[in-house]
């Protein structure tokens, strides 16, 4: 009897001991997030997070597809976010999947799966294009397109206008509205497409083509311009009567185009290209052309009126389009702008203007304060004489002033530098500038 007692004594105990313990439960399934492509040998990301009903810590295990070892990762708290890189250094699909395990080594099931396609993925088709399906010749026609790419990456475009093929474009983010405006030159039916190419050189399809008309547009006619030197020839302004079916006009110089509704330009750079062409969108009438780059010489080679050998020339004259003719000295003053004087400054060589013989011209000159020819750009308005000693190496300003009634749109501007001066001999390169009244000494 005693040890029946017992017995249940004891087995109501252990009753009461194990239905006191709670049992150990697994993590919960993780829950998996990442993308579902990448590429050969770079790294993807994937995040993943569970908890644990006891609060332990937790450790995962992620299997990546590509039978690479893995070990189970330890030392995170329950409800904590862990993110893992993977490269797959293939091309392929792989499955990926994460399971957790608390501290008492009780593992929870398998995540969903992601399957990764793995491979160089090109851009996604574009979009068709849209824009005008109706244009004229010479007008922007403006078409707007976009795309997406497999694994998010920039892209560049290529329309093909069906005239002609155009250049790559980009980058532009996956996604964004990319335009582009297209001059059709030709009347006709095209259909305009386009592409796309990532970083890695890999295209897409070429997208959908959207049906373009269009009809053909008359060129502008070419504008007469006047011009009308300003600030005592430093600027120069520029008119020219309204071109019909013209929507604006372009003044081309030496490094820029400007463009302007106007009938009026003021150019105030020194330059020796300067066109005018009137426009209808890409459409351009022919330019007119002002001519104010200089007009150089060959060599002027002259001697002082101290030589005597009377088959010399002494001097020189300059016409209006920039002609220099050499004459003998005596007897053709009338022909002449400048000469060459060593009688009168003995051991030396001046430049002498014919206007100390002839008080009706006013032909002056100075030194320009360089020997670098190219630098001489724009002729001074004071400082001039009517005689400079001349240097071997060095830049001349020369004002040709016919009337003698200081600066006014008659007159006419150069400049030479010396390249010998010796003995009785001047050697020299001349430029000049066409435009009455205009400074400018450009080339």
């Amino acid at each position: 009897m005693r040890s029946v007692t017992v017995s249940a004594v004891v087995c109501c105990l252990v009753f009461a001991f194990f239905a006191g313990c709670k049992q150990n439960q697994p993590p919960a399934t993780p829950q998996l997030d990442g993308p579902e492509a990448g590429v050969p040998g770079k790294s993807i990301v994937f995040t993943f997070s569970t908890t644990d009903p006891e609060k332990q810590s937790l450790a995962y295990l992620v299997s990546w597809g590509d039978g690479s070892q893995v070990d189970w990762d330890e030392g995170y708290a329950s409800g904590e976010e862990v993110s893992k890189s993977h490269k797959f250094t293939d091309s392929g699909e792989y499955v990926v999947r994460v399971k957790a395990r608390d501290a008492e080594l009780a593992e929870s099931d398998w995540s969903g799966s992601i399957l990764v396609a793995v491979a160089f993925w090109p851009p996604d088709q574009p979009e068709q294009p849209t824009g005008p399906a109706a244009c004229t010749t010479g007008v922007a026609a403006r078409f707007v397109t976009k795309t997406t790419h497999p694994l998010g990456d920039s892209v560049w475009f290529q329309f093909d206008w069906g005239d002609t093929v155009g250049d790559w474009r980009g980058p532009v983010a996956p996604e964004s509205v990319y335009d582009e405006e297209h001059y059709f030159a030709a009347a006709g039916a095209f259909g305009v497409k386009v592409r796309a190419k990532d970083v890695r050189n890999h295209m897409s399809t070429w997208s959908d083509p959207l049906a373009v008309s269009v009809v053909y547009v008359e060129a502008p006619a070419k504008p007469d311009v006047v011009c009308e030197p300003l600030s005592m020839g430093a600027a120069l302004r520029l008119t020219w009567g309204k071109v019909a079916n013209a929507d604006f006009y372009e003044v081309m110089t030496d490094d820029s185009v400007h463009k302007t509704t106007d009938t009026t330009y003021d150019v105030t750079k020194a330059c020796a290209t300067l066109e005018v062409r009137a426009a209808k969108g890409s459409r351009k009438s022919d330019p007119a052309v002002v001519p104010v780059g200089m007009v150089e010489t060959t060599p002027v080679v002259i001697y002082g009126i101290g030589d005597p050998d009377t088959s010399h020339h002494k001097g020189f004259g300059i016409d209006s389009a920039g002609k220099v003719t050499t004459y003998p000295f005596y007897g053709y003053e009338s022909k002449l702008d400048f000469y060459a004087d060593n009688l009168t400054h003995r051991d030396s060589m001046f430049l002498v203007s014919v206007s100390k013989r002839d008080s009706t011209r006013g032909n002056v000159l100075k030194d320009a304060g360089t020997g670098v020819y190219d630098d001489a750009k724009l002729a001074d308005t004071t400082g001039y004489a009517d005689e400079t000693l001349l240097v071997v190496d060095r830049v001349y300003y020369l004002w040709l002033d016919p009337t003698n009634n200081g600066w006014s749109a008659d007159d006419h501007f150069a400049k030479v530098k010396t390249s010998q001066v010796s003995g009785v001999l001047v050697s020299m390169q001349l430029g000049y500038q066409r435009v009455g009244g205009l400074r400018w000494l450009t080339k």
